[in-house]
């Protein structure tokens, strides 16, 4: 059976939802004839996978992607590969490509790693019930806060999630990532409740295969990889480093992803201003160089604010041996929420109680940090079995495959 995937994006560009398209696709080419058709020039690949670069894919923000994605369905070129296809593949995006598809009789998955079909931003801040009523504000005020652009443009396409919304329930199949993600989204869409599988993310098998060679010395050293997002909880981070600055907590902060000229500034001021403080910013790095220099950390900070769809970050550190210092939030908490890490989470947004956390960190030993980190790696590979979660990846496909 042929499989076409169109996305935008593919990796190794984007994110947690890009990483688990790689490792689907990957698990998916050995029962499949797979084309992916990407925007990424250079996408990481895959033996026994096509690949097919199409320019009209390769601007991201959603207007102007879904304009081009309307371009694109009328040109032979694409008609082609579709009508070759049994199943199409939309894990990103390109949502404007579903209604063509069942038009000429194919089957279509849609995978959903945020949610665009009911938020401008793809985000829904956390918790969720205080927050369902009023998500289109929410998602204003995330737009202007990234300044002037993007507040012009929220307040121009704030109805697009509706859109979105139209082309998605036109899907055969729509697979969330957690439990949460799929409650939410059926509560603000109760049509798609029977379309709708709970399929947790694939874990990477380069995490899984090996135990984490840790190299620890003795200044508690923590990673944040969010970026001065402000979802992600780029401000709770600064507010408790100062907290901790203030109080003489000695540290080690580490801090991949991208941050602006003020951001910057904000850091370098506390890194000279706290002495206990040593705050490292590396920016973007690349996977395999982001996991060499994660054998010296003893946890990942993740004070996120928003329903975490999954949280590829927290389930790499615990399968690293790093302490999660983790918000409870969508579905991190679902996921780690019964394991020995709850001790290290914390209520979305609430900083004495985060700080509280980084402080227990603080106290542990490097011995005692080995050992918690190999008893959480055990227990997450138990409750996120990798050999069950492929399976239930290719059960979905070949799922619509036999509806053919």
């Amino acid at each position: 059976m042929n499989l076409l995937v169109v996305s935008e994006c593919f990796w190794p560009e984007g994110g947690g939802g890009e990483f688990a398209t790689y490792l689907i696709v990957d698990l998916l080419s050995r029962e499949f004839e797979i084309t992916v058709v990407t925007g990424t020039k250079d996408p990481s690949r895959l033996q026994r996978v096509s690949y097919v670069y199409e320019p009209l894919l390769s601007k991201w923000e959603k207007p102007i992607l879904w304009f081009n994605t309307l371009k694109l369905i009328r040109t032979k070129r694409f008609r082609k590969l579709v009508k070759e296809a049994d199943v199409l593949y939309i894990p990103g995006f390109a949502y404007p490509v579903i209604p063509f598809a069942k038009r000429v009789g194919k089957k279509v998955i849609v995978h959903l790693h945020g949610f665009i079909p009911i938020s401008y931003t793809a985000t829904v801040l956390a918790p969720y019930e205080k927050h369902k009523n009023r998500i289109t504000r929410d998602d204003v005020f995330l737009e202007c806060m990234k300044g002037p652009r993007y507040c012009l443009g929220v307040g121009l396409f704030w109805w697009l999630p509706r859109l979105a919304r139209r082309w998605v329930l036109q899907a055969d199949k729509v697979i969330c990532v957690s439990r949460r993600h799929a409650e939410i989204i059926v509560d603000q869409i109760p049509e798609l409740k029977d379309k709708i599988e709970v399929v947790y993310n694939p874990l990477p098998p380069e995490l899984v295969d090996k135990e984490p060679r840790k190299e620890l010395d003795d200044i508690p050293t923590f990673l944040y990889v969010g970026g001065d997002s402000y979802v992600k909880g780029f401000h709770l981070l600064l507010r408790a480093l100062n907290w901790l600055g203030r109080q003489g907590v000695e540290a080690r902060f580490i801090l991949t992803n991208r941050y602006g000229l003020r951001s910057l500034r904000i850091l370098r001021r506390l890194d000279e201003k706290y002495g206990n403080l040593e705050i490292q910013v590396v920016g973007r790095v690349k996977y395999d160089e982001l996991l060499d220099l994660r054998r010296g950390v003893w946890a990942l900070v993740f004070p996120s604010v928003w329903e975490e769809t999954f949280g590829y970050a927290v389930v790499e550190a615990s399968l690293l041996g790093e302490v999660p210092v983790a918000s409870r939030v969508g579905g991190v908490l679902e996921l780690l929420g019964d394991t020995i890490v709850s001790r290290y989470m914390f209520a979305p947004g609430v900083l004495t109680e985060f700080v509280e956390k980084l402080v227990g960190v603080c106290s542990l030993g490097v011995e005692e940090v080995k050992t918690f980190g190999l008893e959480l790696r055990r227990e997450v590979l138990s409750k996120l079995n990798p050999g069950r979660i492929g399976d239930a990846v290719v059960h979905v496909f070949k799922g619509v495959v036999n509806d053919l």
